[in-house]
């Protein structure tokens, strides 16, 4: 019988355990259990790693070109958050294997995984309604900011430019509709060129910020930060961090935690306590709209997929008469 094509599998807790048991120097046995959401395909897997009375996350990376990543992109986001964690930056750091390494991987049905295993974040998940805890999450986050300034990288990441964040979810867009007319998508692609030229505006225009581009967190999201019993959020899940705008970084998270649809003072907060750190130049401020679209595009076009992990019936309604 022919061995058929798998595009994603969902790797045994217990094997994972092992394999973390094996490669770690931890002096307790492992236990580890599947946290994700396999109903989230587009996502990496994730697994609740136990040693003792110790937790950690375990990350097992997908395979395929959904992202395009590849082991330089993965050490780069490992060598990024030891250097934040380092500079004493509130972030779920990777733990070191027994080899001092940081990137393992297992040999699964669809190829060779990578995966590595991170600090847990205390705390609970944030309240987006708390203004003092998105004060908190400004802050730091205009922190994680700065002190990227003096971050080099040994490792390649591909980086969060317009190519990036327009041009291939158009690509992508423009194959996964074919040549249906359609103008809700014509309103799309439309307001992507215009604010692509409202970038590259700012971008031409005499003003220059010094430290507008560096290394970013490119997801800053509620659901990815959890907060203690003192107010101090801890960041995780830094899969599409990455060189990009910090005017992106600022606009993402302003979507993710949807504040422009509640109460002005929640974001106002948020923008008081990045303030206290890194103000923002007349370009930052004037970039952060058309990066809001721009992030509504680069969303839409990645889980827009043709083929792949994330499946074609993902965004658009199942076409299943006579199945």
């Amino acid at each position: 019988m022919e061995q058929i094509a798998v595009t994603r599998s969902i790797v045994d807790a217990r094997a994972l355990g092992s394999v973390i048991n094996a490669e770690y120097p931890f002096d307790e046995p492992v236990v580890c259990r599947l946290i994700s959401k396999t109903l989230r395909t587009q996502d990496n897997d994730h697994y609740l790693v136990t040693v003792g009375k110790r937790r950690y996350v375990a990350r097992l990376y997908q395979v395929g070109t959904h992202l395009d990543r590849e082991a330089s992109d993965y050490l780069y986001e490992l060598d990024w958050l030891t250097f934040l964690h380092d500079e004493g930056l509130p972030v779920a750091y990777p733990i070191r294997r027994s080899d001092g390494g940081m990137l393992g991987q297992v040999q699964a049905p669809e190829g060779v995984r990578h995966y590595a295993l991170f600090s847990f974040a205390p705390g609970r998940p944030m309240a987006d309604d708390d203004p003092d805890q998105l004060f908190a999450l400004g802050q730091e986050m205009a922190r994680i900011h700065v002190a990227s300034n003096d971050y080099q990288s040994e490792y390649q990441r591909k980086e969060m430019d317009l190519e990036f964040l327009v041009d291939r979810p158009v690509a992508r867009l423009k194959e996964f509709w074919g040549d249906t007319e359609d103008d809700r998508l014509e309103i799309l692609l439309t307001s992507a060129e215009e604010a692509k030229e409202e970038i590259l505006a700012l971008l031409r225009n005499p003003e220059h910020t010094e430290d507008s581009w560096g290394p970013i967190g490119g997801d800053f999201h509620p659901t990815n930060t959890h907060v203690d019993a003192g107010g101090q959020p801890t960041f995780f899940n830094f899969d599409l961090c990455g060189p990009g705008w910090r005017a992106y970084d600022i606009a993402a998270f302003l979507l993710n935690a949807d504040l422009f649809q509640h109460d002005s003072a929640l974001s106002e907060a948020f923008f008081a306590g990045y303030y206290t750190v890194r103000p923002l130049s007349h370009n930052e401020h004037a970039a952060i709209a058309p990066f809001l679209t721009i992030r509504r595009v680069w969303l839409t076009g990645t889980f827009s997929a043709v083929e792949g992990v994330a499946g074609y019936t993902f965004i658009a309604p199942a076409n299943l008469e006579g199945y």
